[in-house]
């Protein structure tokens, strides 16, 4: 076994949204139960006591007695569906010793009830797909199950039971901290994302959107459980939450469901206070300066601006993407293109109160960030009086594009639906998405010069001045009256119910091969928005043709995205947005993939699009030399990253080849070497050599006409032959070498266990199911023994578990394990994880572990 330890010592970086992955293999909760258990109807529920309040664009919000607000959007196509709710609450309404509070109390509700004592088990039998995050105005926790009766009258039961009666013990709390303070410590090994924070910190004064919502270190640690208590019974009541219920389900039954679950919990006394610090007018320069161990600089600024609810906030949305969007954005030019940085991004965060804009941007260490920082003040705080009427046009079909998408997925959109209700009211996202179609080139021009001016920026330092120069932030709308009688302005087709098991899957597929021997495998189903998607699988080459090419062969596809010889970059990107598509291109030796997600109106078109990507690229020299300034820039933050780090070497040590073999794992120093030799003429060389359509793979789901597509793919891929024969590469078994390796990263306040093993094994053994399932106990599902051992008992890790890797050609496998921990629990973790791998090993599952995981299993 395998064994790679990462201490890590690095102070402080508190991540802004505290999103904790709740699943299998990263987090879990198994609790005894609370002391109240809820008292629930056992007949049918009042309907009178749901109150209908208005449907808009297939969403139905009701309002029960209790105050709880109820969004209905059915979605009879999917064969799942999801519940969540979300409470208004979050660091904003975090009080003094009170930092981290919301999002602690966000993982100690997965510690269970009296009726539910293992919430991550019950989630786990019913087959869920669960997640939980905290920001500044809200908490929202969600699951997504297959759809049934049985699976949705637990999923409301649950979520109504740990509203109120949840366990919030001090056994509990003791345990439960000390993951949250390595889900803290995890933050800090990031300098990027602190210098984030400290400029928000910066930024204000005096509001707690000033303060990270994974809290202080001391706050995480000291705080009382009664305290903690106090916090979960004064927001965690009906009338502050909203409860969206989304996918295959039946109305009016599901509305009884609720009215007899939810509907039950009375109506808090209490009355809830709203916030009321208003951060003043910033009259000054702020500069922040941050030193820390890393192997990337970086350089950002802060400009405030309204709330998400006020009507200049889709106005400075589009002029986020004009400064932002890669590549016609104006700070990717002055800054990635202009050689000064790796990369940029910008966010402007849609909060309940007034918020900011955030520009970032990564400078390689033989950059000057200083050029860097001040040539992204002059672009952002220039940029007012020369925004084209282009630039808006593109930044706004591409938000549309993606809103577009979002509604064609049921799931997705109740939990976005959780940003909407923070800022005021759901209904918002609709909203918004009507403001952004009518903004104008003169909107974003003003709120350019309204908000990007100097004594409104966080980045620099203080200048004394003789008059004050104020960006006045307007005060945040009465959205009762923006949403007041809105009926929405757009309408989605439904798809078809489809149940996908494996007869239907076959039932509909429909197997063929194209011109050219392209294999196609199509399932022409209705779905909502009229959605289809595309995968394409571009097999080339052979073994001994691509050995010592590998690092210029992960370049090629990325290179395919940047120009054809009818479009430039720009031009290819707006096509994409124009088709309301997203066509992307990954791969590397001797396989490239593409993929396509659209609706029928624009399919062929896309695949067209794909087709002049694939075949026709321009190989631009300028769009080469970023690609490579990025990846050097990720290669070397990586070098002393833990995770990276361990990853690699665990690799190394399980696949030990000869260096000149293809299946070598180069370190983080090989990797950057090979990448700075490799030239744009071996790329287009090796793209010439190689890649044709002869071998091309094609899948199809989706609606679509079937001659249509046939015709598509044969006019786009049916002429591009292979030039080179193709030979599936082979990896066969190799044992990995024994290791026992200590990495020291300095200054990261993180470090990771990670241990693992090769196997000579192959999907189609007999004693690969057994193998998975066993693994499923080990450490793949949220009810698992080292999860169990490491988390929920030891309070060691805020993430650990197992994974089980076959091929289903190649006679090889690996099992791998890992634990995330602080650097001080690094022994007990690494003896922990020796001890459940050997008893698993030994003395194998259980027959209670057996019947009770074959249910959740299957699902």
């Amino acid at each position: 076994m395998l064994e790679q330890i990462q201490p890590s010592r690095r102070c402080a970086t508190p991540v802004w949204a505290a999103l904790c992955t709740i699943g299998p293999m990263i987090a879990g909760c198994s609790a005894p139960g609370s002391s109240e258990r809820l008292i629930t109807s056992t007949g049918r529920s009042d309907r009178g006591a749901a109150r209908l309040v208005t449907t808009v664009e297939g969403i139905t919000e009701y309002e029960l007695t209790n105050g709880l607000r109820v969004l209905l959007y059915p979605d009879q196509s999917k064969a799942t569906f999801t519940v969540n709710v979300t409470y208004l609450v979050g660091s904003r309404h975090e009080g003094r010793g009170e930092t981290g509070m919301a999002h602690l109390l966000e993982h100690m509700v997965f510690k269970g009830t009296d009726t539910y004592p293992n919430i991550w088990g019950a989630l786990e039998d019913h087959g869920a797909s669960f997640n939980a995050s905290t920001w500044v105005d809200r908490t929202n926790y969600f699951e997504t199950l297959p759809a049934s009766e049985e699976n949705l009258r637990f999923a409301l039961s649950m979520e109504a039971d740990r509203m109120v009666n949840s366990r919030i013990s001090a056994d509990d709390l003791a345990s439960e901290m000390t993951v949250v303070r390595n889900e803290f410590e995890m933050g800090e090994n990031n300098p990027v994302g602190i210098l984030s924070e400290r400029m928000l910190s910066a930024a204000y004064l005096w509001h707690n959107y000033g303060k990270s919502t994974i809290g202080n270190r001391s706050d995480i640690e000291r705080v009382p459980v009664d305290s903690l208590k106090r916090f979960y019974e004064k927001y965690y009541q009906p009338d502050n939450a909203v409860l969206v219920v989304a996918g295959k389900f039946e109305p009016e039954a599901t509305l009884d469901l609720i009215n007899s679950t939810f509907g039950a919990i009375p109506r808090p006394d209490r009355v809830l206070e709203e916030t009321y610090t208003e951060e003043p007018a910033q009259d000054g320069q702020r500069f922040v300066t941050l030193e820390r161990v890393g192997d990337v600089a970086a350089t950002g600024a802060v400009y405030h601006i309204p709330a998400g609810s006020h009507e200049d906030y889709a106005a400075i949305r589009i002029l986020q993407q004009v400064l932002t969007s890669q590549p016609s954005g104006r700070l990717y030019k002055a800054l990635v293109e202009a050689g000064l940085a790796a990369r940029v991004r910008g966010s402007a965060f849609s909060w309940a109160e007034p918020g900011v804009l955030r520009l970032m941007a990564e400078v390689r260490l033989d950059q000057d960030v200083r050029a860097a920082h001040d040539r992204m003040i002059e672009t952002t705080e220039n940029v007012a009086d020369t925004i084209t009427s282009e630039e808006v046009d593109r930044a706004k079909d591409r938000y549309l594009k993606f809103n577009k998408l979002a509604m064609t997925n049921s799931g997705r959109i109740g939990v976005r639906l959780s940003e909407s209700v923070a800022i005021g009211d759901w209904r918002m996202f609709f909203i918004q998405r009507d403001r952004i179609k009518k903004v104008t080139t003169d909107d974003v021009r003003r709120v350019a010069r309204e908000y990007l001016v100097a004594n409104n920026r966080t980045s620099g330092v203080f200048t004394p001045i003789e008059a004050p120069s104020r960006a006045t932030i307007p005060a945040t709308p009465d959205v009762s009256q923006i949403v007041e009688g809105y009926k929405g302005t757009e309408t989605i087709d439904l798809g078809e119910v489809f149940v996908a098991t494996p007869d239907n899957l076959d039932a509909r597929t429909k197997r063929s091969t194209l011109d050219n021997g392209i294999k196609v495998a199509l399932l022409s189903k209705e779905t909502r928005g009229n959605a289809v998607t595309a995968s394409f699988a571009f097999h080339f080459g052979s073994e001994g043709a691509l050995t010592g090419h590998t690092a210029a062969l992960q370049l090629v596809p990325a290179m395919l995205m940047r120009g054809t010889t009818k479009r430039d970059y720009q031009q290819l990107r707006d096509e994409i947005d124009r088709l309301q598509s997203t066509i992307r291109v990954s791969g590397g030796v001797g396989m490239a993939s593409a993929s396509i997600t659209t609706d029928r109106e624009n399919f062929t078109a896309a695949i067209a699009l794909l087709g002049e990507i694939m075949s026709e690229p321009a190989f631009p020299a300028d769009e080469f030399d970023i690609i490579v300034r990025d990846r050097l820039a990720s290669l070397e933050e990586q070098l002393s990253d833990p995770r990276a780090r361990g990853s690699i070497f665990l690799a190394r040590a399980m696949s030990p080849w000869p260096t000149d073999s293809i299946h070598y794992v180069p370190t983080i120093e090989e990797r950057i070497d090979r990448l700075k030799s490799v030239s744009l003429g071996s790329l287009r060389d090796l793209y010439t050599r190689f890649y044709g359509a002869s071998n091309l793979e094609v899948s199809i789901v989706g609606d679509f006409d079937e001659q249509e597509v046939a015709e598509a793919m044969n006019r786009a891929f049916g002429s591009w032959k292979s030039p080179a024969r193709y030979t599936r590469i082979v990896e066969p078994y190799r044992a990995n070498i024994p290791a026992d390796e200590t990495i020291d990263t300095p200054d990261k306040q993180m470090a990771m266990v990670t241990m693992g093993a090769t196997i000579e094994l192959r999907d189609d053994d007999p004693d690969y199911p057994a193998l998975e399932f066993a693994n499923y106990i080990l450490g793949s599902s949220a009810k698992s023994r080292l999860l169990n051992r490491l988390r929920h008992k030891g309070g060691l890790s805020y993430g650990a578990g197992s994974r089980l890797r076959v091929d289903d050609q190649d006679t090889r496998g690996s099992l791998t394990a890992f634990a995330i921990c602080a650097p001080q629990n690094v022994v007990k973790a690494q003896r922990a994880m020796r001890e459940e791998i050997s008893r698993w090993i030994e003395e194998g599952i259980t027959e209670e572990e057996l019947e009770d995981g074959k249910h959740s299993f299957a699902l």
